[in-house]
């Protein structure tokens, strides 16, 4: 009877570590799931508008318009590469983003620090992102389009 018990609870014992140990490896893999958001996706720049203090238009420059952007937003995480018409690389950029109802948040770099990044009010309609932004008493507006 001793050796019938001895086994039970050997038994128990296996199952019992089997479980917690599809359990931990179930829990450890929670880490690395991916944080989607309603902006995940590849984004081109189609409009660049600036606004003085009392809201009227300000002059697009013929750079701005020569530039061409895309931004990829994933997991939590964005790239933007802005290029030239002969498609030569101007700028790039990578970081983190916070998203809320109201700010969409930039963190160049991959540590979250207010000195590097931008904050935008941000509108998403019809396949289109809308981001506005004060900068040194200028609103600026870029108009994103959801590429497919």
């Amino acid at each position: 009877m001793r050796n019938l018990y001895s086994g039970f609870l050997l038994g128990l014992l296996l199952i019992c570590s089997s479980l917690f140990y599809g359990l931990a490896l179930t829990n450890s893999d929670k880490k690395f799931q991916q944080q989607a958001s309603v902006l995940d996706g590849t984004w081109r720049l189609v409009s660049v508008r600036q606004f003085d203090a009392s809201g009227n238009a300000l002059p697009e420059s013929a750079s701005v318009q020569a530039l061409q952007s895309l931004k990829i937003v994933a997991n939590r995480h964005f790239s933007r590469v802005t290029t030239a018409d002969d498609g030569k690389v101007i700028s790039t950029t990578a970081g983190l983003i916070e998203l809320s109802t109201d700010l969409y948040r930039e963190y160049t770099g991959f540590k979250p620090d207010a000195r590097s990044s931008l904050a935008y009010q941000w509108q998403l309609e019809e396949g289109r992102l809308t981001q506005r932004r004060t900068d040194k008493d200028q609103v600026i507006e870029e108009v994103w389009q959801l590429v497919e």
